[in-house]
């Protein structure tokens, strides 16, 4: 018969102690979490830029269509809905009884966090006085 295993002093235990265990799974828990919300906020991240480029497109849009028109007919106007983008508000300021004329297109959006926009202003002059 054999005689019972005694532990020598230099022996070392084989496998993961549960307390090494569970700092890995909160290791790991950490990494994943992390990973989820960056990539949550360069989603939210990649939708407020397309949105600022859809708007700056209208409000460009609506700067050409006031350039073509009459300096008479130049008149505030707004908040409409623009036909093709219905989330986009665009409104016009005319700084009336100038020669020349300050035109502010303004759109505004719902974005995360409440409503955003931007303005972009130009001179009209009526060269037909002169």
């Amino acid at each position: 018969m054999e005689a019972p295993k005694t532990r020598s002093p230099n022996h070392v235990p084989k496998g993961f102690t549960l307390l090494e265990v569970l700092i890995a799974a909160v290791v790991l828990t950490a990494g994943v979490v992390a990973i989820m919300w960056a990539f949550n906020t360069g989603l939210y991240a990649t939708t407020d830029v397309e949105n600022v480029d859809l708007a700056l497109n209208i409000a460009q849009a609506k700067m050409e269509e006031i350039k073509n028109s009459a300096f008479a007919d130049l008149a505030d106007s707004g908040p409409t809905a623009d036909p093709d983008f219905p989330r986009f508000l665009t409104t016009v300021n005319v700084a009336e009884g100038q020669n020349p004329m300050q035109v502010d297109v303004t759109v505004n959006w719902d974005a995360k966090g409440g409503q955003t926009g931007f303005t972009l202003s130009t001179l009209i002059a009526d060269y037909s006085t002169q």
